[in-house]
């Protein structure tokens, strides 16, 4: 059973815990913390720090509650602490709560405090001229087993006060009875365990422990009637639980000039003290060092009271005691025989240190190389950098533990992903537009077969009006009462003539004659054929063509009838007077190329656009609707596309976009051209004017 246990239900991986421990005991590994025992010295900062409360400590209360229910003969010891944290009522109404609970008798387990601080008086002054360590904080003894084997002999060889208060209990009322330690420290569950502790305490339990047992059995400290403490009195073992109260009970001067004695506490400090104390740095007598800022800050205290208010509670306890109860068993225990001894042993787990060459490649990968791009902020819990690549070479780190290099792989991976739903919209849109072109395609496959039945079956008999029309006109040329009849009888059949001569065109399946043609060489034969018509006297025609435009495949005539369409309609629009832009340009790296015709017309209404390019769509007066529709299908031919653009009051604008392909792309075509061996060679063709739709 692990006694520190991390709930993966409560724990939201803020990793705070992963930051705090001061032996980088605690690893992200595939986004879940994970301990590293061999690492761990159960200093309980986690369990401190963790602000959602989903580090647990296993202390075995569900035993305890079963001895005090099976009516054993049960002795509870209350850290010195106690007064600070279950504070809750007076202490004398604590004690008759906890005898409500089943305990039989009620300690100060400060009364272990006294015969250690004796002993290690006595031990110190053995020898003044050695520098020794403090042992009861039993982090700190297994901080320096593990990581500083080293400085093992220079602990104090005393057991701990709780140890000492575990002898006192037995020798007093026997072996056989029940000792429960109840305090703020996780590690002394572990000490527990050890070959000393094993013997005299049966169970440590934490103060949380003891609050939930009252709360269970609904016993409310401040509704008891106050009892007096049981066991031995205690004194200066009252203090201990302060940083500086093991020098203060060996009899160390309180003077900051005086170096025979160092004060630290806290993790870091201690952790800093040992190693400069190592290096020769610290020459004192007597190191009294706390893994904790004195117990009265361990990790299972109320984490909403300030130290100094702590402090101020227990001091105020300890002059409450000192009138109250006179030291009149000490003399008792001090008849004791208690065996304080106790050694030290060395559990390295110190690793071979990596190759250089495996921390660079590590500092590359996290993008931390020194001198330039580390930043040893100590947010992965590693001092520096390089401690880090350190760790996960020798797999007690893995990388994703820097949030600076989460970050920056989590912009990459953004990046990645805005760059992928970029192209993946351009291919949606891509796709949709190539389904719309093959709807248009398809549509106007279907239209044109109807369109050329239907002008086959109305040819011949608007060809016989016309004739016998004709005939008419003549004969009656002389009777003016009929002759206005017939002329207008003759000019509506040539408009059906024409009609259906448009028609014909438009379902006729035009053969493409590919050829390697310049662009701006087709566009300015067709301006050549409209610039001197009338239209044109009052309209700026303005090219702006890319000279350097590739040549491509394509049929020139056919292409020549495009621009002629969109130009005339472009003239139209803005009734002979206005502004005509032609542009010409190179599009995907020379993939492509742009034509845009642009007018200063008055305009497409939005909700035309979508059908401009429909078969006998039109919103001219005598239009027929086919000229947009036959450009559209003459720039598929060319596997190109055909757009508008228009905005109320500001003209329209047509984009014709036509693959840069060679002769072979034409060969590899869906639908190749067969007389490709008969195409024009570059600038050789000759344009043949055809029949302008309107």
């Amino acid at each position: 059973m692990d006694l520190l246990s991390i709930s993966e239900t409560k724990c939201r991986q803020c990793y705070r815990c992963v930051r705090e421990c001061p032996t980088n005991a605690l690893k992200i590994d595939h986004g879940k913390v994970k301990r590293i025992w061999s690492r761990c010295i159960l200093c309980g900062i986690c369990y401190q720090y963790c602000p959602h409360d989903a580090v647990s400590a296993q202390t075995g209360v569900k035993r305890v509650q079963e001895l005090l229910d099976s009516g054993e003969k049960v002795i509870v010891c209350l850290d010195p602490t106690f007064p600070a944290v279950l504070d809750k009522g007076t202490p004398g109404q604590l004690v008759t709560s906890l005898k409500k609970l089943g305990f039989h008798e009620v300690w100060e387990a400060a009364v272990g405090g006294d015969p250690v601080t004796r002993a290690y008086d006595a031990w110190i002054r053995k020898d003044k001229e050695a520098s020794w360590i403090s042992s009861f904080c039993p982090s700190l003894v297994y901080y320096v087993e593990k990581f500083v084997p080293q400085l093992k002999d220079q602990f104090v060889p005393i057991v701990s006060p709780m140890i000492a208060c575990g002898m006192i209990a037995k020798h007093l009322h026997g072996a056989g009875t029940k000792v429960i330690y109840v305090g703020p420290c996780i590690s002394r569950i572990w000490e527990r365990m050890s070959r000393y502790g094993k013997e005299y305490i049966d169970y440590v339990l934490i103060y949380h422990d003891i609050s939930n047992m009252l709360k269970a059995k609904g016993i409310e400290r401040e509704k008891q009637e106050p009892s007096e403490f049981d066991g031995p009195p205690s004194g200066l073992g009252r203090i201990l639980s302060f940083s500086g109260g093991m020098s203060k009970g060996v009899g160390f001067e309180q003077d900051l000039l005086n170096m025979d004695h160092v004060v630290e506490a806290g993790a870091d400090e201690a952790i800093r003290a040992l190693k400069q104390f190592q290096e020769g740095k610290i020459r004192s007598k007597f190191l009294d060092l706390l893994f904790c800022k004195g117990c009265i800050n361990g990790p299972a205290t109320d984490k909403n009271i300030s130290g100094p208010s702590r402090k101020q509670i227990v001091v105020d306890f300890i002059k409450a005691q000192q009138k109250k109860r006179p030291a009149n068993g000490a003399a008792d225990i001090r008849k004791l025989p208690l065996n304080l001894k106790r050694s030290f042993a060395a559990r390295d787990v110190a690793m071979p240190d990596p190759k250089e060459a495996e921390i660079q490649a590590v500092l590359t990968q996290l993008g931390k190389t020194y001198p330039d791009r580390n930043q040893d902020c100590g947010a992965c819990g590693y001092g520096s950098c390089r401690e880090k690549a350190k760790a996960v070479v020798q797999g007690l780190a893995e990388m994703e533990m820097c949030p600076h290099y989460l970050l920056e792989r989590l912009q990459g991976l953004y990046s990645s992903l805005e760059k992928s739903h970029f192209q993946l919209k351009s291919s949606h849109e891509e796709l949709e537009r190539a389904q719309q072109q093959l709807i248009q395609t398809e549509k106007m496959a279907s239209l044109g077969q109807l369109a050329a039945g239907v002008a086959h079956e109305l040819n011949n008999p608007i060809g016989t009006i016309m004739m016998f029309s004709r005939i008419l006109q003549e004969e009656l040329r002389d009777n003016e009462k009929w002759q206005n009849d017939i002329t207008l009888v003759v000019q509506e059949a040539d408009r059906a003539a024409k009609i259906i001569k448009d028609l014909l065109s438009f379902a006729k399946e035009t053969k493409v004659k590919p050829g390697l043609v310049n662009i701006n060489t087709v566009m300015k034969e067709a301006l050549s054929l409209l610039i001197k018509q009338a239209i044109f006297h009052n309209v700026e025609v303005r090219t702006e063509l890319d000279p350097k435009l590739p040549s491509t495949f394509a049929d020139p005539d056919l292409l020549k009838q495009v621009f002629l369409n969109i130009i005339l309609n472009g003239v139209q629009a803005m009734d002979g007077k206005g502004t005509l832009t032609i542009q010409s340009r190179k599009l995907d790296k020379g993939k492509k190329i742009e034509i845009r015709i642009q007018d200063t017309g008055k305009g497409i209404p939005e909700e035309n656009l979508p059908r401009l390019f429909d078969p006998f769509f039109t919103t001219k007066e005598k239009g027929t609707g086919l000229g947009l529709a036959l450009v559209y299908s003459l720039v598929s031919k060319h596997q190109g596309t055909v757009t508008a653009e228009s905005r109320m009051g500001h003209g329209a604008a047509f984009i014709i976009t036509l693959p840069v392909l060679g002769q072979k792309e034409w060969q590899n075509k869906d639908h190749p051209i067969t007389d490709l061996k008969n195409a024009p060679k570059g600038k050789e063709h000759d344009s043949h004017g055809k029949d302008l739709i309107g």
